[in-house]
């Protein structure tokens, strides 16, 4: 992991990864208690094309998905091309059933495909891992898309062990680098973490006003936007805190997102209440 020090409150981290394999980075995270965090394993039809792919190359080729192509598979299509059009015949094609590749309509090896298929199903692409690693962020109270995409703010008091979950994930696979930049807290970096905040907090609480403006939402989702809401205003709070400014702007924001969010969820309590 790549560490530069400097004078400063809190990091900004990103990553260049590589395919990793799904059961290391599971460990990994639930070894820190981000287990939560992990993305679903990949698809039987991501893993399916991906071994087509791999297997039979693409140059000239194309992967077609079949009507309701979770039963049904897909076909591999040769194309021929030509001055005026092109032509295509179908090569084979190929489902997943029981775990294993099978194919129809022509040749296929299933044995190479199969084999090909529980190695693309074993390991997460690098969208995957990525991803996990942002959820990860935001249960930090870290910033995504920090001054730009792929840049992230982690505050200090998350920083150690931020620092320690990098190692388990670079070690989950070669390749996998992640990068943590301490850098001092001045003026452009608290205006870059203050216009990436104001833009999180106004879209948020837009959708929680339209959300609960509605009126269309059980209970059971008025108390995840009242949950949602205070989370918010708390997050303005703690960035208040790191800055060292007021954000009463945003403050403000988030407690009108807040009053809208806890109003509805009372006001359904309340009509149950009244229909006992």
């Amino acid at each position: 992991m790549i560490e530069r020090e400097y004078d400063i409150s809190g990091a900004i981290v990103f990553w260049s990864l590589q395919p990793t394999p799904y059961q290391a980075l599971l460990e990994a995270l639930e070894a820190k208690g981000y287990g939560r965090c992990m993305p679903n394993v990949r698809t039987d039809q991501s893993a399916l094309e991906n071994a087509i792919k791999t297997s039979y190359g693409t140059k000239n080729k194309a992967i077609v998905s079949r009507k309701k192509p979770k039963q049904n598979g897909v076909e591999l299509v040769e194309i021929e091309r030509g001055r005026e059009r092109n032509y295509y015949t179908t090569s084979f094609g190929a489902k997943v059933v029981g775990g294993a590749v099978k194919a129809d309509l022509g040749y296929a090896d299933e044995y190479k495909l199969t084999e090909a298929f529980l190695k693309c199903k074993a390991v997460l692409t690098t969208s995957a891992v990525s991803q996990a690693l942002t959820a990860v962020l935001e249960r930090m109270d870290g910033m995504r898309g920090f001054d730009k995409a792929g840049v992230h703010y982690i505050p200090e008091h998350w920083l150690k062990e931020w620092k320690q979950l990098a190692e388990l994930v670079e070690g989950c696979q070669e390749g996998n680098k992640i990068t943590t930049v301490r850098a001092a807290m001045d003026e452009g970096t608290a205006r870059a973490i203050r216009d990436a905040l104001t833009k999180e907090v106004q879209e948020e609480a837009a959708q929680l006003l339209d959300d609960v403006s509605k009126g269309t939402l059980n209970d059971t989702q008025l108390q995840a936007r009242a949950q949602r809401s205070q989370a918010l205003v708390d997050r303005v709070n703690l960035y208040s805190a790191i800055l060292n400014e007021g954000l009463e702007g945003l403050k403000n924001v988030a407690a009108m997102a807040k009053g809208a969010a806890m109003g509805a969820a009372l006001q359904d309590f309340a009509a149950a209440g009244f229909g006992v």
